[in-house]
């Protein structure tokens, strides 16, 4: 099962490059729940909580493709380093102004500096890209990456609870921040992995000429973050509401480790179905999943349930990016998954508010249907972009089940 991974991370770079991209990610899987906790315990408002993550997630998303095409057209090195900077400079101003519960506004501020950190989530994926050769291989890497994504997830919403709730309510944001810089640099020095910046002879950015596949994953992961945003607050206050706000954490990391045991499963097969199937499939199973999990009476069957919800997570992610990749030139690449990133981030946005006002007047179970609700949204979405989905090359078989082996980049490279 583990093969194509094994051979990948064979691969000279790789695994150093793999490890760097773990650890400068941390700040994706914690920053959200820890600030959401942070101000949360310092303002006693779900409502406060909410409307700051919000603005974070919003501003991120509408950072995510400038800031991808100036890694492409600068290089990671370059980029990245200023976009760290002001992340640290507005985690700095958030927690002074929570730790002396300063006025709403200059969280807002500090959270507008703190949500640039660049196109985290794109700079190892295009890393493989630029290194790989095969459809198989490029299938394996993204299906790795999203599965690591997801020990993202396990372990980063229950350390930032564990910190928040024991050591200090700042004590999370701290501990991502600092994980995003040791990552940034181990990762930015290693030039033999890095794509080379797109110069001015190369394709232009994709700007709003957005290829249709890549709108339509776009749409659905702006669905999947609208369900993302609602469940994380919706989790902390289901919790809270049994008096058992420390495990939320841990209620979040079960769904995440199904998540990522399914990506791992999802990698290592050699599918014989059309992609555009699988993402449709997916999907269903994803709106069945967290319809349910929003009617479950405790945390133990919240967590039993949110195993086998979760599991289909990284395989729609997975598939997501496997899309894009199929769709945009490779010097666009960056830009690309930007988009399906920006979709996610305008959900979770949006999720986190609405939900975050629906807790402070409903309640824990009111934050929980809608996030079951959205769900049902990416379900939508996906058998809605079906023709736009069967229309990316190769969708209707993978390479590596065709007697030709069809390169990874559509021939008008």
């Amino acid at each position: 099962m583990f093969d194509d991974y094994r051979r990948l991370l064979s691969k000279p770079g790789a695994s150093s490059f793999v490890f760097a991209g773990l650890l400068s990610r941390l700040v994706g899987s914690m920053f959200n729940i820890s600030l959401i906790l942070m101000i949360q315990i310092q303002y006693s408002s779900y409502a406060v909580a909410g409307r700051v993550a919000a603005i974070g997630v919003f501003v991120w998303a509408l950072q995510t493709v400038p800031t991808a095409r100036i890694v492409d057209r600068v290089g990671q090195r370059a980029a990245m380093w200023p976009m760290v900077g002001l992340h640290i400079v507005g985690v700095v101003i958030a927690i002074s102004t929570a730790m002396t519960r300063g006025p709403e506004p200059v969280l807002w501020i500090a959270v507008v500096f703190a949500s640039f950190t660049g196109p985290l989530g794109s700079l190892t994926r295009a890393r493989w890209s630029h290194m790989l050769t095969t459809d198989q291989e490029i299938h394996a890497a993204f299906s790795l990456e999203g599965a690591l994504d997801e020990t993202l997830y396990i372990a980063g919403p229950s350390l930032a609870a564990i910190l928040a709730t024991s050591v200090h309510p700042a004590a999370g944001l701290v501990v991502s921040s600092a994980a995003l810089v040791i990552g940034m640099a181990i990762l930015l020095p290693q030039k033999a992995t890095e794509p080379p910046p797109r110069t001015g002879t190369e394709g232009a950015s994709l700007g709003f000429h957005v290829p249709p596949p890549v709108i339509a994953v776009s749409l659905i992961a702006a669905a999947l973050g609208l369900m993302f945003g609602a469940f994380d607050i919706s989790t902390v206050a289901f919790a809270d509401s049994l008096g058992q706000k420390a495990w939320a954490g841990a209620a979040l990391g079960v769904l995440s480790l199904g998540s990522f045991l399914g990506g791992l499963t999802y990698g290592s097969r050699k599918w014989k179905s059309p992609l555009w199937s699988r993402i449709v499939a997916v999907s269903l199973l994803v709106a069945a999943g967290f319809s349910l999990l929003a009617v479950q009476p405790n945390l133990v069957l919240f967590s039993a349930v949110g195993f086998f919800a979760g599991s289909v997570i990284a395989p729609l992610l997975a598939s997501s990016d496997n899309v894009i990749q199929r769709s945009v030139k490779k010097d666009q690449l960056m830009e690309g998954l930007a988009w399906l990133r920006i979709g996610i981030g305008i959900g979770v946005g949006a999720g986190a508010w609405l939900a975050g006002g629906l807790i402070e007047k409903t309640g824990a179970r009111a934050g929980l249907a809608l996030a079951g609700g959205s769900a049902l949204l990416v379900a939508v979405a996906a058998v809605a972009t079906i023709p736009w989905l069967r229309s990316v090359r190769g969708a209707e078989a993978d390479a590596v089940d065709s007697e030709i082996e069809v390169p990874p980049v559509p021939p008008s490279f």
